[in-house]
């Protein structure tokens, strides 16, 4: 029975097994294999309605528009069941050596010691259920590359999370909706905190609003172009209570109502989401460890990773903070995105302490002495 481990995760024979587990089946599924389902569906219905009019109308496209519906009914069922096979089949496996993600004959492996920083994205619904993403820092220019294992809906992420890193966790690690100073592990100190000031959105987010304006502007266009289109249908002879009119009138409604939709979500999202997630950012600094938690999502990152601190000058006095990291033999240095056009967006919670404005006190207590540190906040407090 010790041996089956070894044989299905091909394990190294002086390997030992720390670990074990899948994901926890029964939960809400995220977002993204609800939202692309249902548009799907709805795509599929207008199509399927135009194929209907194009019947009525005798024109010869109705067989290539009714197999474009059905190819568009197919892919949302497609995702809509996609997670049953691609994630609950999942297995994860912690060694003495490795991380490793198996589905299948499918198998992915990361060195525990080479690990750079992990996330864990709590579940919405779900009470102490969450994904820990494992990364290993990628050089950045034409090498980038970036190394993930990701392990699905697994219980405690953060108590699992300490056990790869070879810490004790505290007793309440596993409750996501515990603040994060006290889910330190055992012995961690606190030498710093902050949060983001001033706008508290980025180029990316104001991008995404500015994607949903123009969505929201075209689908408002398309809903009064095509409604007084409608109207004026009956002067031509085509009667509201007629088939005809009410298949035009349902595809026109679906198709505005998903851009309206659509535009209102990115508009949101860009802007009152991200500064209401933006409000309730912490940043903390210990004598291991520079951790992020911004709304369900949490980074971790050990001190021994970060070789310098990018400060790039924001709104004001404030500046962002982009975390140059390091992992084994990997040659080259993560900028966390310093180097770009477009600083990453926040929502992905990277590496990034943004508009802060104790910076110069951050960077003395990151490089200092770790081992006589000023009295931390936890004991002050």
């Amino acid at each position: 029975m010790s041996d089956s481990p070894h044989r299905s995760f091909r394990l190294l024979p002086s390997e030992h097994v720390l670990w074990q587990g899948k994901p926890k089946l029964g939960v809400a599924r995220d977002g993204m294999w609800i939202v692309v389902p249902l548009l799907c569906f709805a795509f599929a219905l207008v199509v399927a309605l135009f194929a209907g009019l194009l019947a009525a109308a005798g024109i010869p496209a109705v067989r290539s528009t009714a197999l474009l519906a059905f190819y568009l009914l197919a892919t949302g069922l497609a995702f809509a069941v996609a997670p049953r096979y691609l994630l609950d089949p999942c297995e994860y496996l912690v060694s003495d050596r490795h991380v490793i993600w198996r589905r299948g004959q499918l198998r992915r492996v990361i060195e525990r010691r080479a690990i750079t920083y992990a996330r864990i994205h709590w579940h919405r619904s779900a009470p102490g259920v969450g994904e820990l993403e494992l990364v290993r820092a990628a050089p950045f220019g034409p090498f980038a590359r970036r190394e993930r294992v990701v392990l699905h809906d697994v219980e405690a992420p953060d108590r699992l999370f300490a056990l790869i890193r070879g810490t004790t966790p505290t007793d309440f690690a596993g409750y996501g909706d515990v603040q994060l100073i006290d889910r330190l592990d055992k012995g961690e100190r606190v030498l710093w905190g902050a949060s983001p000031l001033g706008f508290r959105l980025g180029r990316s987010e104001l991008f995404t609003a500015l994607l949903g304006v123009i969505v929201l502007a075209a689908g408002v266009a398309y809903a009064y172009r095509t409604g007084r289109l409608l109207v004026s249908l009956e002067d031509l002879g085509l009667p509201m209570r007629s088939g005809t009119w009410v298949m035009l009138f349902l595809a026109i409604l679906i198709s505005g109502a998903v851009m309206v939709s659509v535009g209102g979500a990115l508009v949101w999202r860009g802007i009152w989401g991200a500064r209401a997630e933006g409000s309730s950012t912490e940043y903390i600094l210990t004598d291991t460890r520079v951790l992020i938690r911004r709304g369900r999502t949490e980074l971790s990152v050990d001190r021994g990773r970060i070789v310098d601190v990018a400060d790039q000058p924001s709104t004001g006095d404030l500046g962002n903070l982009y975390l140059i990291l390091d992992g084994p033999h990997a040659r080259e240095l993560d900028t966390s995105g310093a180097l770009s056009m477009l600083s990453p967006p926040r929502g992905l919670v990277p590496p990034v302490l943004y508009e802060v404005r104790d910076r110069a006190r951050f960077r003395e207590l990151l490089f200092g002495d770790s081992q006589h540190p000023t009295p931390p906040l936890r004991d002050a407090a």
